[in-house]
């Protein structure tokens, strides 16, 4: 490859590649010439987890592949392609930087509504269909429920917010009284004042981690998260599979290493 005037880059990112894909042969106990493509891409997709890098993966394994006369064409588009976006985990000291700046908002039903975003995904749209009837419990977990729009509330400073709504505001009264559309404006001014490139996707993302994280099935995590089987499936993957992965990787590498 590097005689065909591949760069020292290219070369570095496929070595790496093939050292993973060794990696999963001898997990699975496969060779390079019989391998369970289903499990490669799931293998791969832990840590390959935009398109372009995937695609990079495959190319590198089609590589090697073709250099050991091994006829054989692989994918190079992710699994759930539709649903592939890569998870953005939110560190605590982002949630913190973000509740500080909504504790700023001089309106309390604007500080709830964007907690609502931050902690549960909910979007704009949806908390503004919320009535204050949509709050109550479920087994005894206070839950957020109206039409298709279904949320645990597993945060406690929401909880006692809305606990306090439901004391002071008819049943058939709105929730929040704020405007979608000012939502939405505090919303990305709030991103710009913390320097956060995130969305409100990537905040349903994360209330899906939470959800997973206290081992609800996928099931039940699709019906109060809103998000698809596919995409709380790859989520699960990511939070699963990616510190398997990595603790795979140390102890092939601690026996090679032992065995050299």
């Amino acid at each position: 490859m590097a005689e065909e005037g591949y760069s020292k880059n290219t070369l570095d990112t496929y070595r790496r590649v093939l050292k993973y894909f060794h990696s999963f042969l001898d997990f699975y106990g496969f060779d390079f010439k019989n391998f369970d493509e289903e499990k490669l891409y799931s293998f791969f997709s832990v840590r390959y987890r935009t398109e372009k890098s995937f695609r990079t993966a495959m190319s590198a394994i089609q590589h090697y592949l073709k250099f050991r006369k091994v006829k054989r064409r692989l994918k190079f588009q992710p699994p759930d392609y539709g649903e592939f976006k890569e998870f953005r985990p939110i560190t605590r000291e982002e949630f913190q930087k973000l509740t500080e700046l909504v504790m700023r908002l001089r309106s309390e039903d604007l500080q709830t509504a964007m907690l609502l975003i931050f902690k549960t995904g909910l979007s704009p749209a949806e908390i503004g269909k919320l009535k204050v009837s949509s709050f109550g419990t479920f087994l005894g977990i206070p839950i957020l429920q109206e039409g298709k729009v279904k949320r645990f509330i597993i945060d406690e400073e929401i909880v006692e917010r809305l606990k306090e709504i439901k004391e002071t505001k008819l049943p058939v009264s709105p929730l929040l009284n704020t405007r979608p559309s000012t939502m939405k404006v505090t919303f990305h001014r709030i991103m710009k004042q913390s320097n956060l490139d995130l969305t409100v996707a990537d905040f349903k993302d994360n209330y899906v981690a939470e959800l997973l994280k206290r081992e609800l099935p996928l099931d039940i995590v699709v019906e109060y998260s809103g998000r698809s089987l596919e995409r709380v499936s790859y989520i699960n993957r990511v939070l699963t599979l990616k510190s398997k992965a990595d603790i795979i990787e140390d102890k092939l590498k601690k026996r090679l290493d032992s065995s050299n």
